[in-house]
């Protein structure tokens, strides 16, 4: 599927001084299609030209249009509230309805007659109380997707994808709520929207950020109007200071129902702005049949500018929208009779559905987590249950919460898979929703030194020392049982076969490093193959001191780093040669707390199997008990020091023929030690990565040796 990157350039001038609820990238998503479709300007402006021709001809009583929400999250703020969505619909039905309150703002004036051409579009936008399939439902569609919902596009639209599928357009009204969109690194995006009246298929429907949906919440700085804006695009609208579609310029004197805007009330503008100012006029030329018959001002109050003043529709905008629920085929079934009756939307509210969340499914114990109620519809009891366990003595209910309060605070105590379930009522009937082993509290997983070789488990899956993520639901993480370092375990990704793309994780449970003083190495050992040698594949390591509420990558191999070596055939390692050990010295003091955990993810592109052992965290110096014999051995060989020049990391990879401890010391140019590792190195390939971010810019040495054998290479810190 290909990326649609979504732009709004603006000067630093207009950043400063205006208001930034209406960033569209409508105009980029057209772009876009005029590029790959020969013919499309001609289309639109035959598509425009009827829909504003025929206006007068279709209005019509109240239209209903049964909407649904899609919310893209990862679990933090973008997941908003149900009374947001509802905040946010609420919105859109006073704006179209020309109920909004400062619709009196609305001039009406010698050079700006725009009062009396405001109009009400006689509509009522409501959530889906049903689903394509005729569950109950609230409109709103919860996915967490916290690689859709950044920099977000026309991707999160797929379950394929891991987004959410588009309900049928001619049935519901889709939107889609994003942490933040692709705006192609210029500006800030806030929306986007297809017009009617090109065949958009499952991509038909709004994008907008979470924090400008609504006006409260997490959209508290916003007035809503980025809404009322890309669904005026959704129903057929022009930006106002378009050119059109038939080649005019933004400024014209020709027939207005057929150029610009398709709009003969709302006067031409030469191009987009942001200024409020009241007699900003940016075009002289008066289009043929005007409905004021002289140069009126800009009109910075149309929903379909970029003004922050924004407080109308005009009588020409609203009836092409209305002509569109008549002559579009799939907008016409949207409003039916019939279709309101499948939809749900104007059936009484009946508690159908119990249901509920929480921000982390996976947690330390002494952890609080807040369970939210997304039961529908009216629920007015609730009854939770945890289990196995005992109140008070394995959990706690916390802040002012207990077993029958809507949301409940639970601090967990003790290890383990936990199963929630929820009893909810109106008074008359009840329903429940449990979910079993929804929640895992990780058990304490060890301290300083620590070594996890994978020999005592039978199983990577379900265990609570590790955690398997598997979101393309095709090979994971998994144990074998064959082979290992130290024995006959270790983990591994059986890759040769998955298609590129995947993405696999594999989570520690906490290891306490509280006892850490100076400095501290994570290490590991892996070995892997390409399939083929274009092959680019990438391991990255993160870090939490939070216990996984918040990462931060730590290491990154890929390419011909990760190895250079192919297998055609599903491959595995044959001996100690083929493992390469990772020596990590950039865990910093941030992270020695008692609830650090580590994760591996592994990127694939099609290439072949990965595995995982010995892994490795050990702090002090050469005189402290090691977990493995180490001793003094044969020189170091094959050294190679990169990047160089170096930014924010520096690598020294070298190959020994036993076990042995490296020293590599960091000096400045006058020979004095600013930095000193002592290094646990393995038989075979290692790679050490030293963190250079701290280091001011300019010349040092790296002294790498072993008992009286030491080399040194000049670096540059750029």
């Amino acid at each position: 599927m290909k990326k649609i990157l979504f732009a709004t350039i603006l000067t630093s001038t207009l950043l400063n001084g205006f208001a930034q609820e209406n960033w569209c990238g409508t105009d980029k998503v057209l772009q876009r299609l005029r590029t790959e479709n020969p013919g499309f300007d001609q289309h639109m402006h035959e598509a425009m030209s009827k829909a504003a021709n025929g206006k007068t001809v279709h209005e019509k009583a109240t239209l209903f249009i049964p909407v649904v929400v899609h919310i893209i999250h990862d679990n933090g703020v973008g997941n908003i509230s149900d009374d947001q969505v509802h905040d946010a619909i609420r919105i859109l039905n006073e704006d179209y309805n020309r109920a909004n309150s400062d619709a009196v703002n609305t001039r009406n004036t010698a050079s700006a007659p725009f009062s009396p051409v405001g109009g009400s579009m006689n509509v009522e936008f409501k959530l889906a109380k049903k689903d394509p399939q005729g569950n109950c439902t609230n409109g709103i569609v919860r996915v967490n997707a916290p690689n859709l919902t950044y920099n977000a596009d026309d991707d999160c639209k797929y379950s394929s994808n891991g987004g959410s599928d588009q309900w049928p357009m001619n049935k519901y009204l889709n939107i889609w709520v994003v942490n933040s969109i692709n705006s192609d690194g210029a500006g800030i995006t806030l929306g986007y929207a297809y017009l009617p009246y090109w065949p958009n298929g499952t991509n038909y429907g709004i994008l907008i950020r979470h924090d400008s949906f609504g006006s409260i919440e997490t959209a508290s700085n916003a007035d809503g109007r980025t809404l009322t804006h890309e669904m005026g695009h959704l129903l057929g609208l022009n930006h106002i200071f378009d050119a059109g579609w038939n080649g005019s310029t933004g400024c014209h004197t020709n027939d207005c129902s057929n150029n610009g805007d398709y709009c003969c009330d709302t006067p031409p503008q030469a191009e987009a702005n942001w200024s409020c100012n009241s007699t900003w006029n940016s075009c002289s030329e008066v289009p043929a049949g005007d409905a004021f018959g002289f140069d009126a001002v800009d009109q910075i109050e149309n929903y379909m500018s970029y003004n922050s003043c924004q407080n109308m529709f005009s009588l020409d905008q609203v009836s092409i929208m209305q002509t569109n629920f008549v002559d579009i085929s799939f907008m016409a079934g949207m409003v039916t009779p019939a279709n309101i009756v499948a939809t749900g939307i104007n059936d009484p509210d009946v508690l159908c559905l119990a249901d509920f969340s929480a921000p982390r499914t996976t947690i330390c114990s002494n952890t609080e987590l807040t369970f939210t109620d997304y039961s529908f519809h009216g629920p007015t009891g609730w009854n939770w249950s945890i289990t196995p366990g005992v109140a008070g003595v394995d959990y706690v209910f916390t802040n002012g919460t207990s077993s029958t309060s809507q949301n409940i605070t639970v601090n967990f105590i003790t290890s383990g898979y936990y199963t929630i379930s929820l009893t909810v009522t109106d008074g008359s009937g009840s329903v429940s929703e449990t979910k079993d082993d929804y929640l895992l509290v990780l058990p304490d997983n060890g301290a300083m030194p620590f070594l996890e070789d994978f020999e005592s488990y039978s199983t990577l899956a379900g265990i609570s020392e590790w955690k398997v993520e598997n979101p393309g639901n095709n090979n994971a993480f998994d144990l074998e049982t064959g082979f290992g370092l130290t024995g006959t375990k270790c983990a591994k990704l059986i890759n040769f076969g998955q298609p590129a793309g995947s993405v696999d994780e594999l989570i520690s449970a906490p290891v306490d490093l509280s006892s850490i003083t100076s400095s501290m190495t994570l290490s590991f050992r892996y070995a892997y193959r390409k399939r083929n040698a274009a092959d680019n594949e990438w391991l990255k390591v993160f870090v939490t001191n939070d216990c996984g509420e918040t990462w931060v990558q730590r290491k990154t191999i890929s390419g011909n780093t990760l190895s250079p070596l192919t297998s055609s055939t599903s491959w595995a390692p044959a001996g100690v040669s083929d493992w390469v050990t990772v020596h990590m010295t950039n865990v910093t003091s941030t992270y020695w707390v008692e609830d650090f955990r580590y994760k591996f993810k592994f990127e694939s592109d099609g290439g072949n199997n990965f595995y995982l052992d010995n892994i490795n965290i050990y702090a002090g110096s050469p005189s402290d008990d090691l977990v493995m014999g180490l001793g003094e051995g044969s020189a170091i060989s094959g050294i190679n020091v990169y990047p160089n020049p170096a930014d924010g990391e520096v690598n020294v990879a070298f190959a020994v023929a036993e076990p042995m401890l490296i020293a590599i010391d960091v000096m400045d140019v006058s020979g004095k030690v600013i930095e000193s590792y002592t290094i646990h190195s393995n038989t075979g390939m290692n790679l050490v990565n030293i963190a250079t971010e701290k280091l001011a810019q300019g010349a040092y040495f790296l002294n790498i040796g072993s008992g009286s054998v030491s080399q040194s290479f000049k670096i540059v810190k750029q």
